[in-house]
Formats: structure tokens, sequence, C-alpha cells
């Protein structure tokens, strides 16, 4: 599985990173600071230069380009089997109006910080079933 971890918390994304190595579930993992940086990362994907992710784990609240900001600009790439790529929110926002919306724009799994490594491999293998 390839992993985009997009969250501005350079922590954050260290230990998904080390949790996903730990389960051993990731063969490749990317990483971006804000929304913006995830999108670039894209322009890579079209040039043949980085294979598509699997999954991106998302942050919302971040600088630059929120997650629902990223969620937007995303809807609008014309990336081939979009659909088979699996968006899961990992956000510190418990916020109901927040979940209803990540919903909205297709987002299957909504975790709160901090996720165990339990409910992150609970929700990256009921997405690979999706």
């Amino acid at each position: 599985m390839k992993v985009l971890l997009v969250d501005d918390h350079a922590i954050c994304n260290l230990i998904s990173q080390r949790t996903l190595e730990r389960l051993g579930i990731a063969q490749e993992i990317h990483t971006a600071l804000n929304g913006a940086e995830a999108i670039n990362l894209f322009n890579k994907y079209f040039q043949g230069s980085q294979s598509l992710p699997d999954v991106i784990l998302l942050d919302l609240n971040m600088p630059v380009m929120d997650g629902f900001e990223f969620l937007e600009a995303f809807k609008k790439l014309p990336l081939p089997n979009k659909e088979k790529l699996q968006i899961i929110i990992v956000t510190s926002s418990v916020n109901e109006e927040d979940m209803h919306k990540a919903r909205r724009l297709g987002v299957t799994q909504y975790l709160n910080k901090p996720v165990s490594p339990d409910q992150l491999k609970k929700a990256l293998y009921s997405n690979q079933e999706n």
C-alpha cells in the first residue's frame, strides 16, 4: 500500500509513518505539510516520477491550504482511477459539522487524534474492502 500523509505537524507525520512501518502495511510513504504541498505532489504523479498513493491520511486544520480546501482541489484533478484512492481524515477536530462536511466531500473514514495503531489498521483495511 502507498500512503500520502498530509499534516502540518511534522511530528504527527513521523508518528503516522512509524506506526505504518511498524504495522507493516505501507510499502511507500510520502508526506506533505499542507494541502498545497499535497496537490503539488500530484504533479509528480502526473509526470510518472512517483506512483499514485492508495490512501491519503489528511489533517483538516493546516495553514496555506487546509484539508477541506485540499478535498475541493483534489476533486478537480483529472486523475485516472481517482475513485479508488481512499482519503481518511485524521484530525483533532471533533466538530460534528466538520464530520458531515468531510462525508459530503466523499471521505469515508474520520479519525480523531491521537489515533491508535488498531484504529489506523482497521480504517486502512476497511478502505481496502470498499
